[in-house]
């Protein structure tokens, strides 16, 4: 190899060098200047529907419209909704569903309803309903019988039955409390005229204590 070739070598060894020292400067002064630049900023964004994951993939969070609320999941099988509203629904880790919040609008009226679960049912809710014409209905808090973990959704959707429900319906205001069947047995009340009443109840429905108690009237003819 003539000496001519060995100093043009030496040359191309020299610029590969400075272009290669050029590039990790490049490189250091790219990642110090994304590290120092502030996290991407959206003033709005629109979007049908939104996964929030873990950091191995799974899921914990959904936001959706209506058209793409995801179906209830729970111990890997998918159920059917009665409506399909728009909201969020919150996952276990197991990709169970926990939870969530409902709002749906429909020919009926309109429903809005946040939820948390019990392992294979619904835990307690809270619920406010609107008719068809605009006019608020009932709103309300409902807490229901926990159903042993082993059952099977449809087996505790048979058995479970509300236990406490804190309510206001059509301007009466109402706590309710129920046996394990399901029964009424205390009623607190206090009607849209501001009467007030308590009532305790039996298994059979039939009251046997209240207060006030009922007021005799004053027409003998009603008496006969």
């Amino acid at each position: 190899m003539s000496e001519q070739h060995i100093a043009r070598l030496s040359r191309e060894m020299r610029l590969l060098r400075y272009y290669a020292a050029a590039m990790t400067l490049a490189f250091a002064v790219l990642m110090l200047t994304a590290f120092k630049s502030p996290p991407p900023h959206f003033e709005q964004i629109s979007v049908e529907r939104l996964n929030i994951v873990d950091a191995d993939g799974a899921t914990r969070i959904v936001i959706a419209n209506q058209q793409r609320f995801p179906p209830p999941m729970l111990n890997g099988q998918t159920f059917k909704r009665a409506v399909s509203p728009a909201g969020l629904v919150f996952y276990d880790r197991k990709g169970n569903e926990v939870g969530g919040l409902a709002l749906t609008d429909v020919e009926a009226g309109k429903i809005s309803a946040l939820a948390f679960d019990n392992p294979n049912m619904d835990a307690i809710g809270l619920m406010t309903r609107i008719g068809a014409d605009g006019e608020p209905i009932s709103s309300g808090l409902q807490i229901n019988q926990a159903m042993p973990s082993h059952l099977s959704v449809m087996e505790a959707a048979k058995q479970t039955t509300r236990r406490i429900a804190i309510q206001n319906e059509h301007n009466n205001a109402e706590i309710l409390m129920a046996d394990a069947e399901g029964r009424d047995r205390i009623r607190l009340r206090v009607d849209h005229e501001g009467q007030a009443r308590i009532e305790v109840l039996d298994a059979e429905g039939k009251t046997v204590f209240s207060a006030p108690e009922a007021v005799p009237s004053a027409n003998p003819a009603s008496a006969q």
